[in-house]
């Protein structure tokens, strides 16, 4: 199997690209063969190297084992970070299993990784410690256009004696013990909401000339994030990259307005739990509004991908902002994030909507930029089933056979130049290169 490769000329260097692809079960092997499908056709070895991975590894080798195998290939020094996504698309098809690769190589670039441990109870020194390193790496960088590429730690469900893991719990002297007392304890236990956007905020401050780009590593239960030859749990790791070519970030939110609104009365653990709204039981008009009876659910998920999978919310304040329900404590709704705003909208989204502003959005991208890294809400894929080949069909028809890798993510982050960094749901956003006056020497060598 032939990765997908485009060499490109930028000015008087050469800038290449290609994507890497594994689905064998076993985890040392998947990594050998997701660089080796990334590499083989380089001209030069890959200046870093960016690896996601489903989480199915953890029961197949282990991620130990797939870094592993990714060194028995990989020219060793070459800077990598990644971590585990829900599913992901790439030239190849769309995946909910198996691991994939972009490899970029290019003489004109600088790149420095970062490391931020701890985030759950300590975010902003988690950031402060990220872009120290990267800070440090890059300061006698000579190249103007900067980015970072970020993977982080995402919420994560606790296991706890007796009860197990939950989203959900229906007694309100329970949920409101968990809402105002024990949701602390979670973080010291490296679980509990993501906190993404402290993180985020912080990198963004430290860190003011760099776009960005990210997102939260994957599943629920458990996730993970590479760097070089390590797996990290609770930490941010992140890409600096300084680089002679402009960057170009896009980012767009994929939902429409409805007129279902309400009033935030009351919040606990620093606003990313709603207790009240209207000055009534948030769960219970928030049930009312989108018209569900409790008892038709007897587990979160039933309710999550049921209902409020479809809707959204985001606030009159700050509508580029958007949060989602991460779990129910009694009448209480636990967020991913913190809340941007008291007066929230709530947001809805068909799979019509997503197909046809995810073409919009691709239309007006470079359809000629070496590769393309996208990191995409994962909840598209649960709404469009066997219809996400869709998305992959609009990238085939505007990119051809340039490299694409996009990464479905629980919950994305990005921060475009000048403007106010954001972490959300439903959104789609996309890093490009913009090369000027390339000729493009390499295709599709698959077709070889």
């Amino acid at each position: 199997m032939d990765g997908m490769h485009v060499m490109l000329d930028a000015s008087e260097s050469k800038i290449e690209a290609s994507i890497g692809f594994s689905r064998k079960w076993n985890a040392r092997e998947a990594g050998r063969e997701v660089v080796k499908t990334a590499i083989e056709k380089l001209k030069t070895p890959p200046s870093f190297f960016l690896l996601f991975s489903t989480i199915h590894y953890q029961d197949n080798g282990g991620f130990k084992e797939l870094l592993k195998g990714v060194w028995d290939v990989l020219p060793k020094g070459t800077p990598l970070i990644g971590g585990t996504v829900s599913n992901f698309i790439n030239n190849y098809g769309c995946f909910s299993r198996g691991a994939t690769a972009l490899a970029v190589s290019y003489p004109n670039i600088d790149i420095a990784i970062g490391i931020g441990k701890h985030t759950k109870i300590t975010p902003k020194s988690a950031a402060k410690q990220c872009a120290s390193m990267i800070k440090k790496g890059l300061k006698d960088s000579k190249y103007d256009h900067k980015l970072i590429v970020d993977v982080i730690s995402g919420p994560t469900i606790p296991k706890l004696p007796m009860i197990g893991r939950f989203m959900n719990v229906d007694s309100r002297v329970v949920g409101n013990l968990l809402a105002y007392f024990f949701v602390d304890f979670f973080s010291y236990l490296g679980h509990g909401i993501g906190k993404e956007g402290v993180i985020i905020e912080e990198l963004s401050y430290l860190l003011p000339d760099y776009q960005i780009i990210g997102d939260s590593a994957g599943e629920r239960l458990f996730n993970y994030q590479f760097v070089n030859d390590k797996v990290y749990t609770n930490t941010v790791v992140a890409l600096g990259c300084n680089i002679d070519l402009p960057v170009k970030v896009n980012a767009a939110i994929v939902s429409h307005e409805t007129k279902k609104t309400f009033r935030i009365t009351d919040t606990t653990f620093d606003n990313r739990i709603i207790t009240r709204i209207d000055n009534k039981p948030a769960k219970d008009v928030l049930f009312n509004l989108l018209e569900v009876d409790k008892t038709q659910f007897g587990e979160f998920d039933d309710f999550y991908y049921k209902t409020s999978v479809y809707f959204p919310m985001t606030f009159e304040e700050k509508k580029e902002n958007t949060l989602g329900v991460c779990g129910l404590f009694g009448d209480n709704i636990v967020l991913h994030e913190k809340i941007a705003g008291k007066n929230v909208r709530l947001l809805s989204v068909t799979g019509k909507e997503i197909i046809g502003n995810i073409n919009d959005i691709i239309h007006k991208s470079n359809h000629f930029s070496p590769f393309t890294l996208i990191f995409y809400s994962s909840l598209y894929s649960y709404i469009l089933h066997d219809r996400t080949h869709d998305i992959k069909e609009k990238l085939d028809k505007y990119y051809g056979n340039h490299p694409y890798l996009a990464v479905g993510s629980l919950v994305e982050n990005v921060r475009i130049k000048d403007k106010y960094p954001s972490v959300r749901v439903y959104s789609f956003n996309m890093f490009q290169l913009d090369v000027p006056n390339f000729e493009n020497i390499f295709t599709n060598e698959e077709s070889n």
